[in-house]
């Protein structure tokens, strides 16, 4: 069982390590292994999230994180900027809550969509959000904030064909 709580100070230094976790899922796609030796989120960029109240944590009954979800606020949307899941808690819907919550929130806070920027091919991923409501973004249909997130990606090691943006309504 778990429940989901925005994150606090107290959870800042557990969450590079469930993320680094999470990556693990990669090391079944050969020209992704890079991303379960990569890097993850900083503690301070952790922090920021915290003080910014764009971070929220799965947490277990002894309410220490085993997933984290975090997000910024762009000109028409709230993207989310990673969804991570502990290894062993993954296939239990906890990133599927995680962003149920996300989309409530965003909904609670008028903001008219949730946005996100993730892999195109791999299972777990667009798929997996296409399953939850999200749709793929044409070139066209970018927004000049997403295209500069998508191009830091590609400046991080990223190959720009294996990456697509998304977006699913939360209006009512």
């Amino acid at each position: 069982m778990f429940v989901i709580r925005q994150a606090n100070i107290k959870d800042v230094n557990k969450l590079p390590v469930i993320e680094a976790s999470a990556a693990q899922s990669f090391r079944g796609h050969p020209q992704f292994n890079w991303i379960a030796e990569g890097d993850v989120q900083s503690e301070q960029d952790h922090i920021e999230y915290v003080q910014q109240q764009m971070e929220w944590v799965a947490v277990d009954n002894d309410d220490l994180p085993i997933g984290f979800i975090n997000t910024q606020k762009l000109e028409n949307s709230l993207h989310i900027n990673e969804v991570s899941v502990c290894h062993i808690w993954q296939g239990k819907g906890i990133g599927k809550q995680l962003i149920q919550h996300i989309l409530a929130y965003a909904q609670e806070q008028g903001i008219p969509f949730v946005s996100l920027t993730t892999f195109r091919d791999i299972p777990w991923n667009a798929p997996y959000y296409q399953r939850l409501g999200f749709r793929l973004l044409g070139e066209s249909d970018l927004s000049e904030e997403l295209k500069s997130i998508l191009q830091e990606e590609v400046e991080a090691g990223f190959n720009a064909q294996d990456r697509c943006a998304m977006v699913i309504s939360v209006t009512v």
